[in-house]
């Protein structure tokens, strides 16, 4: 666990580092000081950028913000489609406060611990397994997956990224695939798949291998809601909704930061396309291990995203903070809110982190 935080904490900051220096390393050679050689120049103006930030058009990331805090509410209910397998009679409430919780545990401690504490409060206030909660947060992920790839079939298809990005995609795209029809194979023959599963891991220790199809067969139930069709049609509507709001926060903070503008051809002319390259962009830097909430990488991510329109840095990184705080902010506060308002404690976080499980 401490190597995973550590590798965290470090690309966090090599993402800030890299977005504000310029390195030249080979100037150690020729008489540079280390500091000279790593600090020595800069590749924004924090003047500049604190001018961006100063005149930008909040409104449009108020309008941002509201899309994202409005699309808490179907990714709840579809989150409780989900569940009903698990418990028929799942309430509201204590799945929307869960997620927010998860949210907020996310922005404030390492490995997205989020993720596995939203399913032990959800499990405490409903009475339902922690392992039958966390198959249906797997399933849950598979569909954003699934979004994710069609996002990014239509960037691939039609913006002009740069060969090495372009293929880092389709590596992507093809890992994202292969996931989505092994957990298709669960649901389809779960036996199979798990015994084809064991001849994958075969090279590695048998008591490792059993523990990991243990666990891959415990998330299989967590896939037999979309053995009713009725289901499915309501998660996939709930996923549409969901990415529509994504891409109007996205566009909103474009307007914010005048980017749909004649100065930057390749946003005014489709910004609808841009937000969705934007898009896709933001979810593979909100993936990359970091420090808590994404710290560094997302803005190292965004801003660099920003930049393939002709965006001067300054600008990108602008926006990318902008971008940063207005999901950080509202969904650390309306976590904590949830928090609060179910009685949990904060001694219940801690009493899922096993004493003995820090190393590696």
């Amino acid at each position: 666990m401490k190597v995973r935080i550590f590798v965290g904490l470090f690309l966090s900051l090599l993402f800030i580092y890299l977005s504000f220096w310029k390195p030249q390393i080979a100037g150690l050679f020729s008489g540079l000081s280390v500091i000279e050689a790593f600090f020595g120049k800069t590749r924004i103006d924090v003047n500049e950028l604190a001018l961006v930030l100063s005149e930008a058009h909040y409104q449009y990331l108020l309008v941002g913000i509201g899309l994202l805090m409005l699309s808490l509410f179907p990714r709840a209910e579809r989150w409780r489609v989900l569940l009903r397998p698990v418990h028929s009679g799942i309430r509201y409430w204590p799945v929307y406060s869960a997620m927010n919780i998860g949210y907020m545990i996310n922005n404030i401690l390492p490995l997205r611990a989020g993720e596995i504490l939203r399913a032990y409060f959800l499990g405490k206030s409903e009475n339902i397994s922690k392992s039958s909660v966390l198959a249906t947060i797997v399933v849950e992920r598979v569909f954003d997956l699934m979004a994710a790839m069609i996002v990014m079939s239509i960037t691939l298809f039609f913006f002009p990224f740069p060969d090495w990005i372009r293929n880092g995609l389709f590596y992507i795209g093809g890992g994202l695939l292969a996931l989505i029809l092994f957990l298709v194979g669960l649901l389809v023959n779960t036996e199979w798949t798990l015994n084809f599963l064991r001849k994958v891991l075969k090279p590695i220790p048998a008591k490792l291998s059993e523990k990991i199809v243990k666990i891959v067969g415990s998330f299989a139930s967590g896939l037999e809601v979309l053995r009713s069709s009725k289901a499915y049609w309501k998660i996939f509507g709930y996923t549409l909704i969901l990415q529509v709001s994504y891409v109007g926060s996205v566009y909103a903070t474009l307007l914010a930061f005048d980017l749909v503008d004649p100065a930057y051809p390749a946003i005014q002319e489709n910004p609808l396309l841009a937000s969705l390259v934007l898009l896709i962009i933001i979810t593979v830097g909100v993936g990359i291990p970091s420090a808590p909430g994404a710290v560094g990488t997302f803005h190292g991510i965004v801003a660099f995203g920003v930049g393939l329109f002709g965006v001067p840095l300054e600008k990108a990184m602008g926006m990318a903070i902008a971008l940063h705080l207005a999901n950080y902010i509202p969904l650390t506060a309306l976590g904590l809110v949830c928090f609060w308002s179910q009685q949990f404690s904060f001694s219940e976080i801690k009493s899922q982190f096993p004493k003995g499980g820090q190393k590696g």
